[in-house]
Formats: structure tokens, sequence, C-alpha cells
């Protein structure tokens, strides 16, 4: 870094304690690049900030503040154009764009017309997050025209921040690789590469166990369809006329849960039968995950934690509807698992042209003797399960070209991770 490095205050140094202490928290990342914004717009004028992560020699924006959604959106999508980063990747050390450039070659460069003028951004700084000599990510400032071009002072203290994100980005990526080891179910794993066939197929691909499954579970779904049909009728009009009693009341409620709970198992029954049918469209899978649990609030105990830690995603091409029925199952799985409240982490990420989808509770974990079979038909860690949930959620995901990997530990909780081609695979 050029120039020589002045003096900080107490105030500044104070700061910098705050946000080393934000970043060894556990704090999901885009929150925790929130709360350092928070303390390092105290001691540095900017307009934007934003945090990209290396992932297999591509640099991703993982988190980002100070613009609208589109903004970042945009700034993430023409990262590969961004001629400070490409600058910092190139040399592993911090710049400012004006050490890159001239204001003017600035102005005329794509990058700056497509996503920092519309934004009002004319100075920007960056500096590298490193381990050793590998680059793990960069931090970015962006500044508007009137607030000047960045210090050696402000420099020095976006470095030291950057230093300071090192360890919290090396843990992130080593968490992403674990789920490449041994100890993680993956469906389809037995060398079929089911979802491949089925991708192709449209579902012509399942195995004969599949197939006989799918049969019965039609004759059963219809069998149940009717009579459900005709009981939930007579139940609404009991409910509407009868109101009398506390206890007539609870045995009204418990009917009621008990006729949604055979909804449920016709709705896994009939996707387990013939074709899905997939009624595809685009999809924003955060706003789906936040429809699903709004859907799921009624149920949810009080003392459950959702964090939400979500990347800006292309849209997927998926069923709508079944992929609420994925998640909206795994979700319950993870609520049934920490009956005494616990804490849901939803992560989503994205890489080379697929969306990945974690969710991750601190509950009891799946039984080790039942893992590797867990997305088998009839196999279920709940005593009361009937052993569906998961398999309807391996043939769903399957259909659209995905598969599912599921890592737990008993005792020490589960993690499933949903990994989906963002177009038709």
């Amino acid at each position: 870094m050029s120039g020589k490095s002045a003096g900080l205050s107490p105030g500044e140094l104070s700061n910098l304690l705050e946000i080393s202490r934000v970043i060894t928290s556990s704090l999901p990342l885009k929150n925790m690049f929130e709360t350092i914004h928070a303390y390092l717009s105290e001691i540095l004028t900017y307009e934007i900030g934003s945090l990209y992560i290396n992932e297999k020699s591509r640099f991703n924006l993982k988190a980002g503040v100070g613009a609208e959604d589109r903004a970042l959106t945009n700034l993430s999508n023409r990262a590969g154009t961004n001629y400070l980063l490409k600058k910092i990747k190139g040399t592993g050390r911090p710049w400012r764009s004006s050490q890159v450039f001239t204001l003017e070659q600035i102005k005329k460069h794509p990058f700056y017309a497509q996503v920092l003028e519309p934004m009002g951004i004319l100075y920007t700084a960056g500096a590298p997050i490193r381990d050793g000599h590998q680059i793990l990510g960069s931090i970015h400032l962006g500044r508007k025209s009137e607030d000047g071009d960045f210090s050696d002072k402000d420099m020095q203290i976006l470095e030291m921040v950057a230093n300071l994100l090192s360890p919290a980005i090396r843990n992130i990526k080593i968490k992403k690789i674990s789920w490449q080891f041994d100890g993680v179910a993956v469906s389809g794993k037995d060398g079929k590469n089911k979802e491949n066939i089925a991708a192709k197929s449209n579902g012509g691909g399942d195995d004969p166990q599949m197939k006989l499954l799918g049969s019965v579970s039609s004759v059963m779904a219809k069998e149940l369809r009717n009579p459900l049909s005709g009981l939930k009728m007579s139940f609404y009009s009991l409910a509407r006329n009868f109101t009398s009693g506390v206890m007539a009341q609870q045995d009204l409620e418990q009917m009621d849960s008990s006729i949604k709970k055979m909804e449920k198992t016709v709705r896994f029954l009939l996707n387990l039968s013939g074709d899905l049918h997939l009624q595809r469209e685009w999809v924003n899978v955060n706003d789906l995950m936040d429809e699903v649990v709004k859907t799921l609030g009624p149920i949810m105990d009080p003392e459950v934690v959702i964090i939400k830690d979500y990347s800006a995603l292309p849209k997927v091409y998926v069923d709508r509807e079944k992929m609420h029925t994925v998640f909206g199952n795994i979700i319950e799985n993870s609520l049934d698992a920490m009956p005494g409240g616990g804490m849901l982490r939803i992560i989503t990420t994205e890489n080379q042209g697929r969306v990945y989808i974690i969710l991750e509770d601190n509950g009891i974990g799946v039984d080790a003797q039942i893992k590797n079979h867990i997305f088998d038909p009839f196999v279920s860690n709940k005593s009361s399960g009937v052993g569906l949930g998961l398999t309807v959620c391996e043939r769903i995901v399957r259909y659209h070209g995905g598969k599912i990997k599921l890592r737990s530990n008993g005792g020490k909780g589960t993690a499933v991770c949903i990994d989906m081609p963002v177009g038709v695979s």
C-alpha cells in the first residue's frame, strides 16, 4: 500500500474491535456483513459495500449493503467485468480504482456505465481476503463523486477488516467442502444415476421398487381421496353448527388435525405414483423459502429461531407447488427434531449454474443405522413417521434434475442440502 500509514484514533480502534467480535460470532455471512457495515460506516465514508467469495476461480457476490436488491444483483452478475476485482485477484493486494485507471478511463469502462454510474458511485476501493497465498475473497467499498477518493488511511482500515474476515471465510469454505466427504447420505448414490435418467425421461427412470410403490400408491390414493373428501365436508358442516363445550372444541381441533395429516399422506402417495407432470415456472427460491416458513408459522414452536442466510440467486425453473412440498416437509422434519426449541438455518447459494439450498437444524439428528437408507420408502427417524416424506422429496427433486444430500450426527443436528439446476437439466 502506498503512502505512510496514518495512526488510528481510540474510536476507530474501538470500532475495529467490535468488527472483530462480530466476525468471530456465529452470525450468517449476510447478517455478519450488515453488522460490520454498521461499525465500519462510523469510521469510513462510503455509499455501498460488497463482499465477494472465491468459488472455483470465480468471485461471487455473497453480501452487499447500501443499494437496492436489483442493483446488488447487477453488481453480482457483472462481477466478471469489475476492473478493481480483477486487479485485486491478479495481484493479491489492496487497490483503489484511481490507481488502476484514470477517472476518464473509468467513466468509459462498461462496468462503470452499467453498474456503478446508476448507483451514483465513482470511486471504489477493495482489499483481498487472504489465507496465505490463496485469495478467499475480496471486500469492496464505493463512494460518490462528492465524497472524494479513498485515502491511505481508508485503505489501511479496509485492509485490516479484510484480514479479520479471513478466518471466518476460510471456515465457511471448509463447511461447504465437507458436503463432499464421507458421512453424507446422497439421494441416488447407488450408482444408478437416477436423477439424470429421470430428468431426461421425466420419470421413466424409476427403478422396479419405485415403480411397484408408485402403482400401489396410486391405488391407495384413489381409494382414500373420495371418502376423505366426504369426511371433510361432514366435518366442516359439523364444526360450523356445533360450538358448545370446551371438550367438544378440543375434539373438533383434533379431528381437523387428523384430516390434514390424512390429506398430506394422500398428497405424498400421489407424488409417488406415475409421472409427476411438472408445471414449471421461473421461481425466486428465497421468496419461496419465505413463503414456506410463513405457511408453517402456526405449527412452529416459538422457541425455534429461524436464521435466513440468503445469497442473491438467479431464478430457477421448477414446479413451485411441488418444491413448496419439498421445503415444507424438510423444515417440518427439523421442527419435529427440536421439540424444545432450537435453531434452523436456511442457507441459499449458487455456483456454476446450480442453486444450493441448505436447511440446517441443531435437533436430535438422524440415527446412524438408518441414515444411508433415509431416502428409501418407509424408512423414518420418527417413531410415528410413515417414512414417505423424504422419499417424495427425493423423487420431486430428482425429476427436476437435482439431488438431495443429508448430513447428520446423532444428537448434533441435521443438515439437508438440495442441489438444483437453474434451468431444465
